[in-house]
């Protein structure tokens, strides 16, 4: 049996670890400038979009977003039969036609499936990127301060129903939220901390699902086969999500300059004073073991 792991260098603190909504804003653009450059030059879809995949960094100019976890990406046009959504976390940020890929034959609430099956789109990394905003919106962006529900809001938020472990409840309740602007609003959007994640958010699912300049965009809750329309329009969609992003980065970096909260914690958590006393002492604990196996193969001989 062999085990092998791929070490690589520290990247970033994810964005769940943010200190303010406007990393995040800015982290997120930035992911989205990778996301099209890996595509430009080398027609490479991410397809695991999360949380987790997008980084950011303290630099001389501010904060920087990185984006990581190639695992789960194939060349655009290949069927995406890696779709990561194992666990309720990761059904949260999948794109519906990804979740849609994974119901079972049988499931008779799912027509068309010759759509559901279609190749991966760089809109599924979009929607993702659109999902994450209202999740980080939703339940706060920084991980050891985040609360059930945001400012003790009474309702239970429906953006729970997305991370739930049946591929078809999560990608229909996603598209039942998606379909309208006034849906958007009262089921996620209003569950939403005000803010640029808020704004952000309305203004990307506009784009994706609402601009009656790519048709495929609007779409009706039970018609399980519109989104495939969009797939047309893929280079002008992606374009106007990152135009509205280079806006929003700029706004973003001016908040934080005016603010002073570019100065983040841009520390190596797998590093610091803590960590390398922990690795000092397995190492010292290693070198006894050693020691003590030592004068037993002597004392044997």
């Amino acid at each position: 049996r062999q085990h092998r792991r791929t070490v690589t260098k520290w990247a970033g603190n994810i964005i769940s670890m943010a200190a303010d909504p406007n990393q995040v804003v800015v982290a997120i653009a930035d992911a989205m400038v990778a996301l099209n450059a890996a595509y430009v030059k080398r027609k490479i879809i991410h397809g695991n979009i999360t949380d987790q995949a997008i980084q950011f960094q303290k630099t001389a100019d501010g904060v920087k977003g990185v984006l990581a976890e190639f695992d789960y990406a194939s060349y655009a046009g290949n069927s995406s039969d890696t779709t990561n959504a194992e666990t309720p976390e990761q059904m949260l940020f999948q794109s519906i036609r990804s979740l849609e890929r994974l119901v079972p034959p049988e499931e008779p609430g799912l027509p068309n499936r010759e759509h559901a099956n279609a190749p991966s789109t760089r809109l599924d990394d979009c929607e993702s990127i659109l999902y994450i905003i209202c999740a980080l919106g939703t339940f706060g962006i920084n991980r050891a301060k985040r609360t059930a529900y945001p400012g003790g809001l009474p309702n239970y938020p429906p953006i729970k129903l997305w991370s739930q472990r049946d591929a078809f409840t999560a990608s229909d309740q996603k598209r039942v939220h998606m379909c309208t602007a006034d849906s958007f609003r009262r089921r996620i959007l209003n569950h939403m901390n005000d803010g640029p994640l808020r704004r952000l958010a309305e203004d990307i699912h506009r784009v994706l699902f609402l601009d009656p300049r790519f048709p495929g965009t609007e779409f009706a809750a039970g018609e399980r086969d519109t989104l495939a329309l969009r797939d047309g329009y893929v280079n002008d969609i992606v374009a106007e999500i990152l135009r509205l992003l280079v806006q929003y980065r700029q706004d973003a970096l001016a908040a934080l300059s005016a603010t002073g909260s570019t100065t983040t914690d841009n520390t190596d958590p797998s590093s610091g004073p803590s960590k390398k006393r922990k690795w000092d002492a397995m190492a010292e604990t290693l070198s006894r073991k050693k020691r003590l196996l030592a004068n037993a193969m002597d004392t044997k001989d």
